[in-house]
């Protein structure tokens, strides 16, 4: 079963990127659903804990949908949700036969961070509760609390910004262009992410220079790109890169190397 959904694809500059946020969209429940997340997210705080894995809850936006044309601005419309309501509604007994629109649907970002020198950075994920042991790119959750605008409107490219500043200690500074490559969905853990291309204006010795605020990536792993490695990473780690990593990658791969490099790789993975 392939693992992801490219819902829109471009390349959008954040005035290309606009959002609809209304905190009133939120995932329809019930009573009976309620107990139920809230008994399974008591095991799950245990069990983490057992294993020495934070997890909390927390305020985040949920995906309603997203909407696109060729050459046009992408439009997001978010309402709210809460990391407790992702975790629990993620779960093959809940999600199995429900809709999209019925499940927690929270929304993450991520980003192909490429240095001056042609590399990219992986995480090779530990320590946490989804894809253990796979790669991924940087990202994290889109949080409320953390990433909105002075006026309340959600910060995606802020989001972003503040991932990849806490998970590697690179700067605004250190970035030289940043740009929104559209939205996948997860289908194996359902949720929406947002996808990015960073281009920072330091080399990867610079990089790894900087100090992380937070003890997130625990194996950090860098490739060098060119049209082979890419392909060959690709190729090589299909089945071992996470849900919304893999197309990460290879929409970064579609803007780098054209859409004959990208034709051609999901032809190889699919």
């Amino acid at each position: 079963m392939l693992e992801f959904e490219i819902l829109s694809r471009g390349l959008y500059r954040p005035n290309q990127l606009t959002i609809t946020y209304n905190p009133s969209l939120r995932m329809p429940t019930s009573p009976t659903i309620q107990t139920w997340m809230d008994t399974l997210w008591e095991q799950k705080v245990a069990l983490a804990r057992e294993q020495k894995i934070p997890l909390f809850d927390a305020p985040l936006y949920r995906f309603i949908e997203a909407e696109s044309r060729p050459g046009g601005p992408l439009h997001l419309v978010l309402g709210n949700t809460g990391y407790k309501e992702y975790v629990t509604t993620r779960v093959p007994e809940f999600a199995q036969g429900r809709k999209r629109d019925e499940l927690g649907n929270a929304l993450s970002v991520c980003s192909v961070v490429e240095t001056s020198d042609d590399y990219i950075l992986l995480d090779k994920r530990q320590g946490v509760d989804v894809y253990v042991g796979r790669y991924h790119v940087i990202g994290g959750f889109f949080e409320r609390n953390l990433d909105s605008t002075d006026s309340q409107q959600p910060d995606p490219f802020g989001a972003i910004c503040r991932e990849i500043r806490e998970e590697t200690g690179i700067q605004l500074t250190d970035i030289r262009e940043q740009d929104c490559l559209g939205v996948v969905y997860d289908v194996a853990t359902p949720h929406a992410e947002l996808c990015f291309l960073t281009q920072l204006n330091i080399p990867l010795a610079e990089v790894l220079k900087r100090i992380p605020e937070e003890d997130e990536i625990k194996q950090l792993e860098t490739l060098f790109v060119t049209k082979e490695s890419l392909q060959d990473f690709l190729r090589k780690n299909h089945g071992n890169i996470s849900a919304t990593g893999e197309p990460n990658l290879l929409m970064y791969g579609g803007v780098r190397f054209g859409e004959g490099w990208l034709e051609e790789t999901m032809g190889q993975l699919f």
